[in-house]
């Protein structure tokens, strides 16, 4: 007789899905990646990146199970992401866990959502994602408002997905450096004022906002070129004040 252990209770899909902002500092504007679905459910509507998470499991001639190759759910939302968009990501924080009832057509499915930064560099369709691009996040908000009763602009219930992805990371900004993430190699503090601005939707005064910026200590200051005087992310200092407590403390404005 074989050993197989029989799970009594129906098992969910687990997926995971991703918002990736990206601040375009030519437009001072901030952008999410979306991709155009290109099978079914809702082939053709734009959506969030993500997918399945992966299952390996080994079993022996008794059907016991011997090895198990299982991705965490983080890295199944950095290998969707990359599969789809071809964008690799070196941050990404997990928003919340979505399982409305009726969310996905094809059964019942459980998501874990994230949100990752990044340059809006260019991306490509791959995997079942038709296309890839950045759309600007003001405009997707306002067709999602703008949605009759009980009709969604994205796919599935990413519309929700953004929305609570966007609340959480104009949360974080104001108590972790994290929006210089968004920023290139080396930045000027106009730049990453235009960030906390844009992402707020507030006006700060200059001097002050810079005093508070440079009491965090994440930033490394570089030898001015001319009148020009620009930064770059100390990423050990920045990886020591994600990780303490003292990140808690801690307000930019």
């Amino acid at each position: 007789m074989k050993s197989t252990y029989s799970y009594q209770y129906p098992r969910p899909a687990l997926t995971a899905d991703t918002v990736v902002f990206g601040f375009d500092g030519r437009e001072a504007e901030l952008k999410i990646l979306l991709i155009e679905r290109g099978g079914d459910p809702y082939m053709g509507k734009m959506a969030l990146p993500g997918g399945f998470l992966e299952i390996e499991t080994k079993t022996d001639a008794d059907g016991n199970v011997i090895e198990e190759k299982n991705e965490t759910l983080e890295a199944c939302a950095c290998r969707e992401l990359e599969e789809e968009t071809g964008l690799k990501v070196n941050f990404m924080k997990e928003v919340g866990t979505f399982s409305t009832p009726g969310r996905d057509p094809r059964g019942v499915t459980v998501t874990d959502a994230f949100y990752a930064l990044a340059s809006p560099v260019s991306v490509r369709g791959g995997d079942d994602a038709r296309k890839a691009m950045w759309v600007p996040l003001q405009s997707v908000l306002t067709a999602i408002d703008s949605m009759p009763s009980g009709m969604r602009f994205l796919a599935f219930d990413h519309d929700d997905i953004v929305r609570r992805a966007f609340n959480q990371l104009r949360t974080d900004i104001c108590f972790e450096p994290v929006a210089f993430l968004l920023l290139t190699e080396t930045f000027s503090m106009t730049q990453v004022q235009e960030i906390y601005q844009t992402i707020l939707g507030k006006e700060f005064d200059r001097r002050n906002f810079a005093r508070k910026v440079l009491m965090s200590g994440v930033l490394d200051r570089l030898v001015p070129v001319g009148r020009n005087v620009n930064y770059r992310l100390n990423r050990a200092k920045f990886d020591e004040l994600k990780n303490s407590n003292r990140r808690l403390k801690l307000q930019f404005v």
